[in-house]
């Protein structure tokens, strides 16, 4: 057996026995009412033991209703902006219009670590996060989190657990797929600007599909496996970065096919994604829609022309990013 095939096994074995203690875990709740505007909701804050604690917030909608949750992107940007005072806002596009309308439970869930405050860092880099969030970030102890956080979720008096949808934004897109894979209930999954193979796939095709000549392209993939081997000789390093985030950031990631895990759950799958993305190539999701249909899976793909990875179409403002957020809701409500 080689050493790649016993990794990806001992990955595997880790990967239940977390979750199998995370189901028999049961963490504290502490639960604040929050002011969404046009309709109330809640923040929990679940504590475990030996964890750092869980927080995510909750809208609360006229009558059990669909849980819907949105999984951020890249980086350490908090999802809300002063929750709780009169000048909150949110970082999650879609996510207060849609919890407005009080037709679904709608959920966002903090990463854990992140900072409190709005960060001033660059957009979906982690360089400037704060070190215990950089030393604790990885996509297993993150979609550990996720479990934990809908699973608590799914307990609440007004969530209809037969409906479970789940929108990823770009790394969250990644997430998405992973938590479809984890949970069974999870019914519905939307990825928008989400990887296919794996993002290390991303990397090589922004490359081809580059200007450059062949021997520069060459050199930028030479330079990429180099790159890669050092992130594989120093997986769980923190205090190395590449691409603005961590080695165990990447390790992790790298390690993780969205198509595969697509593959293995039994959600329906909308894609979107801008076919000028120069962040996540629409090349990638377009492999991860082929495999999907070769299976008879039931996938939407929505191309999105001449736009790129924030889904604004040239001229465009993000009301046309609204009407995206709102074809896979009514995606979601057709079935």
């Amino acid at each position: 057996m080689s050493k790649a095939v016993q990794g990806s096994l001992t990955t595997l074995i880790a990967g239940l026995t977390l979750f199998s203690a995370a189901a028999l875990a049961a963490p504290s709740a502490h639960e604040e009412a929050i002011d969404l505007g046009k309709v109330q909701g809640a923040q929990f804050t679940l504590r475990r033991d030996g964890a750092p604690e869980i927080r995510y917030v909750i809208s609360h909608p006229a009558q059990k209703s669909p849980l819907v949750l949105y999984i951020q992107g890249s980086g350490c940007i908090p999802p809300f902006i002063g929750l709780g005072t009169p000048k909150r806002s949110s970082t999650i596009f879609s996510w207060v219009p849609l919890a407005q309308q009080a037709r679904y439970a709608v959920m966002v869930v903090d990463k854990p670590y992140q900072p409190e405050k709005e960060h001033r860092g660059q957009a979906g880099s982690a360089q400037e996060c704060p070190k215990v969030f950089n030393d604790y970030f990885s996509y297993d102890r993150w979609l550990a989190t996720l479990v934990h956080a809908v699973r608590h979720a799914s307990t609440l008096p007004y969530v209809d657990t037969r409906r479970i949808l789940v929108i990823g934004l770009s790394e969250g897109a990644t997430m998405a797929a992973g938590l479809a894979r984890v949970l069974p209930e999870v019914t519905d999954v939307a990825l928008s600007g989400g990887s296919g193979p794996t993002q290390l796939f991303d990397f090589a095709v922004n490359i081809y599909r580059s200007d450059a000549d062949d021997a520069d392209k060459l050199r930028r993939l030479q330079e990429l496996d180099a790159t890669v081997s050092d992130i594989n000789a120093n997986p769980s390093s923190t205090g190395k970065f590449a691409w603005g985030h961590t080695y165990l950031r990447w390790s992790s990631f790298f390690a993780q096919s969205s198509a595969d895990n697509l593959a293995h759950s039994k959600a329906r799958v909308y894609l979107a994604s801008g076919m000028q993305d120069n962040s996540v190539p629409i090349l990638s999701t377009e492999a991860m829609y082929a495999q999907l249909r070769a299976q008879g899976r039931d996938v939407s793909f929505r191309r999105l022309p001449h736009t790129g990875h924030d889904m604004v179409p040239p001229g465009g403002n993000y009301a046309d990013v609204q009407m995206e957020y709102d074809a896979i809701m009514a995606w979601f409500e057709h079935r």
